[in-house]
């Protein structure tokens, strides 16, 4: 194996030097049509349910409601006036509603009121007959009162009566009524507007509020927000959709001019559909973070070695890697995801180390007198080696991600490594003909350094001084992070995903005050088999709500909601006929005033009849009608939750995830259950394919160095990296999140390399100060891991917080772990070279040539 590998690098080199134009123009070609490849197929998704797997419960119950409903989110335009201009948000709703109708196709329905004249009209039905009676009892008691005016003989006997507990037709109704009924809350306020009974002024007299024909529009009681309300065919998870749905939703409002209508309104759309422009400022963060970080990089290698021509030798191949990186994904996943966004400034950090090293080494090598082609051949043999085993350590804590539940993890895992093998092949694959091509324009004269880089190399011994420095590093350093260790433990997980959003996802408008805090344009919704069982489910939720007093449900709405059983619609019937009988006497009709309004009405209640969901409004038959037109299979759930708090969310999901009736589950699909279980699964991974990372490390450095003791002296500097980075994190509050928990497998892997080379680099030379290793080997370390370091602090510019976690968590890993190598390995090297090695049965490929 050994000396194939030799005689491919000999080979290689030697067709490199022959034919280095044609071997470049090859590479030209392949990385323009992964280019090419990559700008037409790639795609942004940030769906959180595309990154769990398909059989998770919450996925399955969004796709399930998806099937049957269709879209369950709302294209929500709210239109706020900060003048309070009631009037003017009419005429807007009034001509979006129409405009829409008439110009969007794609538009199923427009709502922009509730119309609850049904309900009212037929409100005996919805009271129970607990209350139907209670309120013929205070019928008869009114009916007793008004004619004992028309008989004072009576006076005297109803004074001797104890009717101080008794309720009246003053205090009959009570705000609670339509709550314990299961109404919806636009229906309930509506009751309570025309049932007000004054009692914040300490009236109990009854009275009917006047209900104009603007009362029932989705407009806040303040009458500054109004919301029109679109149903779309397609959901706002289809992001080709979402952004032509706002962009002519854009286009129909600047044509409506609605600051002429009133100069302080503002229109905007929010809600679901609002979550393109999150994917919009991801792709665009994405893009800018790439941009910083590679202008980064560039400067930071002009810096270093002052030549335009290195800045091309070690920058052309990340740009094929980076090219053809991209086109496999598109072949292969056809998306970046919120996790994979980032891959192209991570690749220009990560990835351009493998041309540093390679070339760093090749320029060491002809500074000690050799020519070109054996400067290169040494190099890629040599050095070749350790970076292929600082690649293997960086894939494979990749690769671990692939025993990872989440989705997401294991596709980053996927990603990372094709661009991690990208990288390192290409710098081994263009470095040797970009550099014959270029020496053979502008050929550099190394001789001038030959004489003093042979001395500085050939320097053997340690001075006792930098042995005191390296002891002094290495006491501080492990000082330091016993003090860090300290806030490792106050490292917590991000729950609030407010910290960790796009700016562009703020909500504009608080639109929840015209919709109702009870409603919302995003419920959980309820996926029933017949309407057998929903009659269950909506006994069991209305016992949640109205007697266990559930504070976290807000409200639910199902077919029994709108409808009541036939079977109790006929025994409230005969109570009303009754009631109506009472308001027929007389002595009822000739009562005036407000008492009089409503007898008035309540006689025109008890004129309603039994119905079915064929009566109801329009906006309450498309809340229980399936998208095939069967009817009361479905119903909403509103909850009294923190919608950025993930923590109650989960709370929300394992109390009404999943109801069991009869042995049968009823599915509750909602976005929240989606973002708790991404939350829930990235935790669970999280720790376990630590400790997984970490073992592969442990043996794929124990194959490399073939020494226990070497193996517990590389993986113990990255230890202490590790804890460092947790102690810092700890010491400035930067949680874990979502985002940048996929950044922690990268720091170990990449963490570790410079370990590698400053290992292999040490062992492979027989006399070699640590002065030296560190200002040759060390350098090229250092300057790895800057460029490593500004491929992550592309991220610190960008709005979207999520990503600017990567970017923390990225710098402070790779700073952490570089100096873990550069203060601790000059004290622990020296220990390395004692002979106490392994069984010989065990052999490694990246053993150094003894040949060579």
């Amino acid at each position: 194996m050994k000396n194939s590998y030799k005689y491919f690098v000999s080979y290689y080199i030697s067709l490199a030097n022959k034919h280095p134009f044609i071997l470049l123009l090859a590479y030209l070609i392949i990385a323009i049509i992964g280019f090419q490849v990559a700008i037409s197929n790639i795609k942004i998704d940030t769906d959180l349910a595309s990154l769990l797997p398909e059989d998770t419960d919450s996925v399955r119950a969004l796709e399930l409601s998806e099937d049957r409903i269709g879209a369950i989110d709302y294209f929500t335009i709210a239109i706020e006036s900060k003048t309070g201009n009631r009037a003017a948000i009419i005429k807007l709703q009034d001509q979006l509603k129409e405009r829409i109708e008439a110009e969007w196709p794609e538009a199923t329905w427009v709502q922009i009121d509730r119309n609850t004249e049904f309900f009212r009209k037929h409100a005996l039905y919805y009271l129970h007959k607990k209350d139907l009676l209670e309120l013929k009892y205070c019928l008869e008691d009114e009916l007793v009162s008004q004619s004992a005016k028309k008989m004072p003989g009576l006076v005297n006997l109803l004074d001797d009566d104890d009717s101080s507990d008794e309720k009246n037709l003053d205090n009959w109704y009570s705000e609670d009524i339509p709550k314990r009924m299961g109404l919806p809350s636009q229906v309930c306020r509506s009751f309570n507007d025309f049932f007000d009974e004054q009692k914040k002024q300490g009236s109990t007299s009854g009275t009917i509020r006047k209900i104009d024909k603007y009362s029932d529009r989705l407009i806040s009681a303040e009458g500054d927000i109004g919301v029109v309300l679109v149903k779309l065919t397609e959901p706002s998870t289809n992001i080709d959709f979402a952004k032509i749905a706002l962009e002519r939703n854009k286009q129909l409002v600047a044509s409506l001019n609605p600051t002429q209508i009133d100069p302080g309104v503002k229109v905007e759309v929010v809600g679901a559909y609002r979550k393109f422009m999150e994917i919009d400022a991801i792709a665009r963060d994405g893009k800018t973070a790439t941009i910083i970080s590679v202008t980064l990089v560039l400067i930071l290698l002009f810096l270093f070695f002052r030549s335009p021509k290195t800045i091309v030798i070690v920058f052309l191949p990340l740009i094929f890697s980076a090219s053809l990186t991209m086109g496999i994904v598109a072949l292969t996943y056809g998306r970046l995801t919120v996790l994979t966004i980032f891959i192209l400034a991570l690749l220009v950090g990560m990835g351009i180390d493998y041309s540093i090293h390679l070339f760093g080494r090749i320029n060491q090598e002809l500074r000690l007198g050799c020519d070109l082609q054996k400067a290169m051949f040494r190099s890629i043999n040599e050095t070749g080696r350790a970076l292929l085993a600082a690649a293997t350590t960086t894939v494979a804590s990749m690769l671990v991600l692939l025993f990872g539940h989440f989705e997401g993890f294991r596709e980053f895992g996927v990603v990372a490594s094709f661009g991690l093998v990208a990288c390192a092949t290409s710098s081994i694959l263009i470095l040797p003909p970009l550099i014959f091509a270029l020496q053979k324009t502008r050929p550099i004269n190394y001789n001038d350094y030959a004489e003093e880089d042979k001395k500085a190399a050939e320097t053997t011994g340690t001075s006792r001084l930098f042995k005191k420095v390296a002891a002094a590093s290495f006491g501080l350093t492990i000082a330091v992070v016993a003090m860090l260790s300290v806030y490792a433990p106050d490292t917590q997980f991000e729950y609030d995903i407010r910290n960790i959003m796009s700016p562009a996802t703020e909500i504009p408008i608080d639109f929840m005050r015209a919709i109702g805090k009870d409603s919302g344009t995003a419920p959980a919704i309820i996926i029933g088999e017949d309407l057998e069982q929903m009659r269950e489910v909506h006994d069991y939720l209305l016992e949640k709500m109205v007697v266990e007093k559930d504070k976290d449900l807000k409200s639910f709405l199902t077919y029994f909601t709108f409808v009541p059983p036939m079977e109790e619609q006929l025994k409230r019937q005969k109570v009303i006929r009754q009631i109506r009988r009472i308001l027929q006497k007389k002595a009822l009709k000739d009562v005036d005033g407000q008492k009089g309004q409503l007898i008035e009405e309540l006689t025109k209640m008890t004129n309603a009849q039994p119905f079915d969901h064929t009566n109801l409004p329009d906006w309450a038959k498309r809340i229980v009608t399936e998208s095939n037109g069967d009817t009361g299979h479905i119903g909403h759930i509103y909850v009294e939750v923190d919608e950025y708090n993930v923590y109650s969310g989960q709370e929300f999901q394992d109390n009404y995830g999943r109801l069991n009736f009869k042995g049968k589950w009823v599915p509750i699909a909602s976005s929240r259950f989606i973002l708790s279980d991404v939350v829930r699964m990235v935790k669970s991974d999280g720790l376990r394919l630590l400790i997984i990372v970490s073992i592969v490390l442990l043996i794929i450095l124990f194959i490399f160095s073939k020494k226990l003791k070497d193996t517990l002296i590389l993986f113990s500097v990255m230890a202490i990296g590790g804890l460092w980075t947790a102690g810092i994190m700890g010491l400035l509050d930067i949680r874990i999140s979502l985002y940048n928990i996929i950044v922690i497998p990268v720091i170990l892997g990449v963490g570790i390399d410079g370990a590698i080379h400053l290992y292999h680099k040490f062992k492979s030379s027989d006399n070699i100060n640590m002065a030296s290793l560190l200002s040759t080997t060390g350098l090229t370390i250092s300057i790895s891991s800057i460029t490593t370091m500004a491929g992550f602090m592309g991220l610190l510019f960008v709005e979207h917080k999520g990503l600017q976690t990567i970017g923390q968590l990225g710098t402070i890993g790779i700073a952490t772990s570089w100096l873990a190598v550069m203060l601790l390995l000059p004290f622990l090297l020296p220990f390395a070279k004692k002979k106490i090695t392994i069984p010989g049965w065990i052999s490694s490929p990246f053993a150094k040539d003894t040949n060579n």
